[in-house]
Order: C-alpha cells, then structure tokens, then sequence
C-alpha cells in the first residue's frame, strides 16, 4: 500500500475565487502528470461551465463530478438560505468521494464547494 504524505488545502471566505484557486491547483498537478478528481457538490444542474469543458480536454488527467444544484438563494454570508435542501446529494457526495479517496486512483482529489454544502 503506498503510504504517501496527504496534504489538505481550504479556500474559505465570502465572494469570487475559491473555486479558481482549486482549478489552479488541479491544473499545475495535470501539469506535472498527476491524475485530479474534482467534485463539485453542489453545481451539477448549473449551465455548461469552461471548467467542465476544459476538464474533457485533459482527460484522464482531470475528471469532474458534479453533484446538487447550484443554489439561487444564499445570505449574505454565502450560506444556503434554510428553503434549500440538498441533503441527499450532498450524502451522495461525500459517499462518492470517499470512495475516491479509498481507491487511491487520483493524486489529487478537491472537493469543491464542501463548506457551504456541509453547512446545509
């Protein structure tokens, strides 16, 4: 079994760019021949994204899994409003992604949106 050091990064915080920094952090490991899984919880039925398009381009390097639906009612504070439920694709998430983990296929597995999803 290979024992290699894991390492876990957070984007956390109000506004733009948390997702754009994991998207950089799985290009530079494609860039250096690691496989990346990147799941997305709570964006499967959001509109046809660049990422998502750019992703089949480098497969096998980068494979994406998207999850829930993007949620049109946040706070403030970018929390779901309390009418959103997505509690059984968030479960069907994590159940995805620790298999993910478990089979050890990818170098680098970002489970994007984890927070806000997990705060649901």
């Amino acid at each position: 079994m290979d024992q290699r050091k894991g390492l876990i990064q957070v984007y956390t915080g109000s506004g733009k760019g948390k997702t754009t920094a994991a998207l950089g952090l799985a290009l530079r490991a494609v860039g250096r021949g690691y496989k990346v899984m990147f799941i997305q919880f709570i964006k499967q039925d959001r509109y046809e994204t660049g990422e998502v398009k750019a992703a089949e381009m480098l497969s096998p390097y980068l494979k994406f899994a998207r999850f829930g639906q993007y949620p049109t009612a946040l706070d403030e504070s970018g929390s779901l409003l309390p009418d959103m439920d997505i509690g059984e694709s968030v479960r069907e998430a994590l159940q995805f992604a620790r298999k993910v983990i478990r089979e050890g296929e990818y170098d680098l597995v970002v489970l994007d949106e984890i927070n806000v999803a997990l705060d649901r």
